[in-house]
C-alpha cells in the first residue's frame, strides 16, 4: 500500500440490521405504551364529529378535538403512518376553522376521521 492510501472498514450490515431490529422494537414498545393514549386523541376527535353531525358543537369540543388531531398529526408519522398524519391534519385544520364552515364539512369530518381510525387499527 502506498503512502496516503487508507484502508476502509466495510459497514457491519449484521450490526446495522441488529440496529434495524432493536428501533423497530423501541417504536413497537412506544405504540404499545401509547396506545391509551392515542385512543383518548380518537375519543376527543370523536366527540367532535359527532356533535358537527347533530349540527352543532361546543367551543370546549371543538378546541378539544382540534388540539387531539394536532397532536396525532406530530406522532403518527414516526410510527410510520404517514396516512394518518395527513389526516389528522386536515381534521385539525378543518376543526380550527369557522364553525359554520366545520358543520357543512361533517361529512367529510366523518369520513377522515373513519379513515383514521382504521389507520390506527391497522398497525395493531
Amino acid at each position: 500500500m502506498s503512502e496516503g492510501q487508507h484502508i476502509t472498514e466495510q459497514p457491519d450490515l449484521a450490526r446495522q440490521s441488529n440496529s434495524g431490529a432493536e428501533i423497530d422494537d423501541l417504536l413497537q414498545a412506544l405504540w404499545v405504551k401509547n396506545f391509551p393514549i392515542l385512543v383518548e386523541r380518537l375519543k376527543a376527535i370523536r366527540v367532535a364529529t359527532d356533535q358537527l353531525i347533530r349540527g352543532y358543537i361546543d367551543e370546549s369540543a371543538r378546541r378539544d378535538g382540534e388540539a387531539a388531531a394536532h397532536k396525532l398529526s406530530g406522532i403518527l408519522g414516526t410510527f410510520g403512518l404517514p396516512r394518518g398524519s395527513v389526516l389528522s391534519s386536515k381534521i385539525e385544520a378543518l376543526l380550527a376553522g369557522d364553525v359554520l364552515a366545520c358543520a357543512q364539512r361533517a361529512a367529510e369530518l366523518t369520513c377522515w376521521f373513519q379513515e383514521l381510525e382504521a389507520v390506527i387499527a391497522s398497525h395493531r
